[in-house]
């Protein structure tokens, strides 16, 4: 189908008409004609990907990424890094459609951090033996991509997939996944294996250990190290099987922006969902005397006590930790929720709790716009909102917005 572009659906989809029907086009610009091609059909709504552009909107990157039409990792690779802000704010204020209009209005009005090429430091790459293939997998697919030129990873890594390729090949490992960690500067990684089997020692680029995971992050043997330390103001060990923002350029960013919006009048941080103690690290950096991290992840949590000497850690849920989560007069709670946001249970409890400010960063645009709205309809007034290209190359803008009471 011929179809006029009319702007940016929340999932970074280009938004058309045709015949009453709404159309999703991925690879498509706001302003463009693209002839697409239909994937699917639901309910009313038609997903769709250009297969050619018939007038080019300004915004488009005339070199994108050679990896990006086979891979499915960057969906916003076809978007010049100039308009990289004004799309992220397209997309947000697409996906806060249900959400109270002031939050609209702040998303349009926001600064964006936008990152630089080569920001991962942290990657999941599934591995497929047939093929003798590591990387992504294919937009809509279960099939392992050629990711090779890739602009995401890190050089080192980039140019150490053959070997890495290699390496799980003459270990005749069977389909899985590898997950790398590096370094800020890319001179040091250790990875993990998820799937059977357990991977040899080698000596391959800056890989200084592999182990074999298990779905909770622990460590299930293998060789060399299982953690390394990330050089922020204040380092921090990190195990491969933790989670950890992975964008080296905006890291460091990041905790300096918390260490100042944590550094008020506020007597004690409460970071919840804390991993390794990323941002509760920043909030005492900042100032904050009394620091409290909760983080569910038994192989996070340990490795925050060792990042936090002194600060109180607590291997519990959010929604356990909310049901006696303390004195509200003069906390901050930091809340970092997984991509599905705050469950019902911890919104609730949360709300009731009604600490004198919060501190709320977001992956997912919706799920921003419903938890959000929820501390607005409770009383608690938008200070600040930025968003952050965290996930260079994809719609995936993490939204830091600070409420006060």
């Amino acid at each position: 189908m011929r179809l006029e572009i009319e702007g940016l659906g929340g999932g970074g989809r280009g938004v058309g008409r045709s015949e009453g029907r709404v159309v999703f086009v991925a690879g498509a610009l706001p302003g463009e004609l693209v002839e697409a091609e239909v994937e699917r059909r639901r309910a009313g709504i038609v997903e769709a990907r250009a297969v050619e552009v018939l007038r080019r909107s300004a915004w488009r990157e005339l070199q994108p990424c050679p990896a990006a039409v086979r891979c499915g990792g960057c969906d916003l690779a076809h978007v010049r890094p100039e308009a990289v802000a004004d799309a992220l704010r397209a997309i947000v204020v697409g996906a806060l459609r249900h959400a109270p209009p002031a939050l609209a209005a702040a998303v349009a009005a926001a600064p964006v951090v936008v990152s630089p090429p080569h920001w991962r430091m942290r990657a999941r790459l599934h591995w497929d033996p047939a093929a003798r293939r590591l990387g992504f997998l294919g937009p809509r697919s279960h099939e392992v991509a050629a990711i090779d030129p890739c602009r995401v990873l890190s050089v080192s890594l980039r140019d150490a997939l053959p070997d890495l390729a290699g390496w799980l090949s003459t270990a005749r490992l069977p389909a899985g996944e590898l997950v790398w960690l590096e370094t800020l500067d890319a001179s040091r990684a250790v990875s993990g294996w998820l799937g059977a089997g357990r991977p040899p020692v080698a000596t391959i680029g800056a890989l200084a250990g592999c182990h074999r995971l298990g779905r909770d992050g622990e460590s299930r043997g293998g060789w060399g190290d299982d953690s390394l330390t990330v050089d922020l103001p204040r380092p921090l060990r990190v195990p491969v099987g933790a989670f950890f923002q992975g964008n080296r350029h905006l890291v460091p960013r990041l905790f300096a922006r918390i260490a100042a919006l944590a550094g008020g009048e506020n007597r004690r941080t409460v970071d919840l969902y804390g991993g390794v103690g990323l941002l509760g690290s920043a909030a005492r950096h900042g100032g904050c005397d009394e620091v409290v991290v909760v983080e569910a992840q038994a192989v996070a949590a340990e490795a925050a006590r060792r990042n936090l000497p002194g600060t109180t850690v607590v291997t519990a849920s959010a929604e356990c930790f909310l049901n006696k989560p303390g004195d509200a007069v003069g906390t901050l709670a930091i809340v970092d929720p997984p991509r599905q946001g705050l469950s019902a249970e911890a919104r609730r409890a949360l709300l009731e709790w009604a600490p004198a400010a919060v501190l709320l960063l977001s992956c997912d645009a919706a799920r921003f716009g419903r938890d959000a709205g929820a501390l607005l309809g409770a009383g608690y007034r938008l200070e600040t909102l930025e968003l952050w290209d965290l996930f260079g190359g994809t719609h995936h803008a993490e939204i830091l917005a600070h409420f006060s009471r």
